[in-house]
């Protein structure tokens, strides 16, 4: 291919060889492009994996934390790290416990870890002869943590009304986020 530039008609030839020159850097160019956009697409991905590992960490310290307040707390107390069962059983039907308004997690159950090997659920029917109280329980898959505490009931005994205690467990359930 000649070309012709400038005055007096001096010609300067433009051989294939630099063309080819020329296309080659253009697509290595492209090619380290490329490269950099699929190695940040990588990393995107990575680090997006990492904070949903981190928010699962955290969600989980913030039930463990809630939990152990929980337990000392004036609507289950009665003493350090000891649940007034009688308390969760009235809490169950209350507005602000059972809509999940007041809490952030997915439930909170209190279990005595008595002889028996199968659940049974606390109604006001068989009160206090169950082992798992309901407190709060939005039906969503979960994961839980719990902190084992001293579970307290009224029971009558011979004409009088006693505390029974018993080693328990106080639940509480909240949920895993998925990494996309």
């Amino acid at each position: 291919m000649v070309k012709t530039r400038g005055r007096g008609g001096a010609r300067f030839m433009v051989s294939r060889k630099s063309q080819l020159k020329i296309q080659q850097m253009a697509f290595m160019l492209m090619a380290v492009f490329i490269f950099f956009v699929l190695a940040g697409m990588f990393y995107i991905l990575s680090q997006s994996q990492n904070i949903a590992k981190k928010a699962n960490l955290l969600e989980r310290n913030n039930a463990i934390g809630l939990a152990n307040m929980l337990v000392d707390s004036a609507e289950f107390s009665c003493g350090t790290y000891c649940i007034d069962g009688d308390r969760a059983m009235v809490l169950r039907k209350k507005s602000p416990y059972t809509n999940g308004t007041l809490w952030k997690v997915n439930s909170i159950k209190i279990r005595t870890l008595s002889n028996a090997t199968k659940d049974t659920l606390c109604t006001e029917a068989n009160y206090p002869d169950c082992n798992l109280i309901k407190v709060y329980d939005k039906g969503a898959g979960e994961t839980s943590v719990y902190s084992y505490v001293s579970v307290c009931k009224r029971v009558k005994e011979n004409e009088y009304i006693e505390y029974r205690c018993e080693l328990g467990q106080f639940i509480v359930g909240y949920e895993v986020k998925n990494a996309k």
